[in-house]
């Protein structure tokens, strides 16, 4: 290594520029080194290529499994924020039944602490494209609050989801249900509005009534609004006893429940990378201890020729900095652009079981960050571990020792 000495008249200069001139020649012998490393990296250029590939995709793996759990659960959460605090059902030994919506209404605001009640119509119906979900739309209710610039339809017109498609005539569309009917098509949901209306079309109440199968002055179900979302457990048992039927009662608590189990029971799947992203970091720590074994010749003829413990440290630790963090920070760019890119619908035809057409996906990042940077870490420490582990081998060892090995 080559010695810097300070002339005579820098000895003699004050004691700030004395150091000031210390940093400067500490990183000018920094850039050798820096690029003594990067030249002994190109002297593997396929070890090198392949080690930086295979830590560019395991963090892309896991970081992809991991984020597109957690945004599932996040954003099922979010899009059931603003839905009802309780919703009504009734029951019956076929299944669910309609219920008379007036006195329905009637009887759930004598409850104490029922803010609001309001009824809705809605089930399934076949279309040319597959089954569809029609929702009487009458702008008192928002589908999600993603419906707030959506036309009011009125009786035979119809607003569609944006997973719905209308080939074969772009104007109308043929429904099936208990009854059949043509729409005229007036207007078609945004795509944002796919998690929540991918395969539903909004018609004027009457019309969802009718083919239905649904009696006028009768509903699908009781929307019950309370002041505040712990009330809700509080006045099941009073709510449920004050119908003279049987109903089945589902606070928003629980609906979000059932949804975020049911997305991490379909996106499961995504846990099982975990075990062979282990075992793929397990086979790339012990290729980097390997690697490094094989060239500890070179560590001995860099201690021969008066390179200090310290400056093969810092040769081997730039070496492991210079493809660690580039492979991994390109691995968390890729895994968040797979997962949070707006509209993807990827996940639709590998883990949610979608054929054709699947609904296009705006995910919350919340919290993705954090579970980058911890994927980062779980996967560049013990790299780094390995990388720097001959530099202490080096340190209590004869030159020798690796020259004869």
């Amino acid at each position: 290594m080559k010695i810097e000495y300070l002339p005579q008249n820098v000895v003699d200069a004050p004691l700030e520029d004395t150091k000031i001139i210390h940093k400067i020649l500490s990183l000018r012998s920094s850039f050798p080194l820096f690029a003594w490393s990067v030249r002994d990296l190109c002297r593997y250029p396929l070890e090198t290529i392949l080690l930086f590939l295979s830590i560019v995709a395991l963090v892309t793996i896991l970081g992809t499994a991991l984020l597109l759990s957690q945004a599932l659960s996040t954003t099922a959460g979010l899009l059931l924020k603003d839905s009802p605090s309780i919703v009504v059902r009734r029951v019956s030994p076929l299944g669910w039944s309609a219920l008379p919506a007036g006195e329905s209404i009637r009887l759930a605001r004598s409850v104490p602490g029922v803010l609001h009640a309001g009824i809705r119509i809605w089930g399934t119906a076949n279309s040319p494209g597959g089954p569809v979900t029609v929702f009487g739309f009458d702008g008192s209710r928002r589908v999600g609050g993603l419906t707030k610039s959506v036309p009011l339809p009125e009786r035979g017109q119809a607003v569609l989801g944006p997973g719905i498609k209308t080939e074969e005539n772009p104007d109308f569309i043929k429904l099936t249900g208990h009854n059949v009917s043509i729409f005229k098509i007036i207007d078609t949901l945004k795509a944002q509005t796919s998690m929540v209306a991918h395969d539903m079309v909004l018609v004027h109440p009457d019309d969802a009534r009718r083919l239905l199968g649904i009696a006028e002055g009768y509903a699908s179900d009781l929307t019950v609004d309370v002041f505040h979302e712990t009330e809700a457990e509080a006045i099941l048992p009073d709510l449920s006893r004050a119908f003279p039927w049987p109903v089945r009662l589902t606070t928003r608590k629980e609906a979000a429940a059932i949804y975020i189990s049911a997305a991490g029971r379909r996106s499961g799947i995504v846990y099982i990378t975990i075990i062979p992203g282990m075992l793929a970091l397990a086979l790339i720590v012990i290729g980097v201890v390997k690697g490094q074994i094989v060239q500890s010749c070179n560590v001995g003829l860099y201690k021969a020729l008066g390179w200090t413990t310290a400056n093969i440290f810092q040769m081997q630790l730039l070496k492991a900095l210079v493809i660690g963090i580039p492979a991994v920070t390109a691995g968390m760019v890729v895994s968040y652009g797979l997962v949070f890119r707006p509209g993807t619908s990827w996940p639709g035809y590998l883990f949610f079981g979608w054929n054709d057409n699947p609904p296009l996906l705006f995910l919350n990042a919340s919290g993705a960050l954090l579970t980058l940077l911890e994927i980062a870490v779980l996967i560049f420490l013990p790299y780094l571990a390995a990388a720097l582990w001959p530099v202490f081998r080096a340190a209590v060892s004869d030159p020798q020792d690796f020259l004869e090995s």
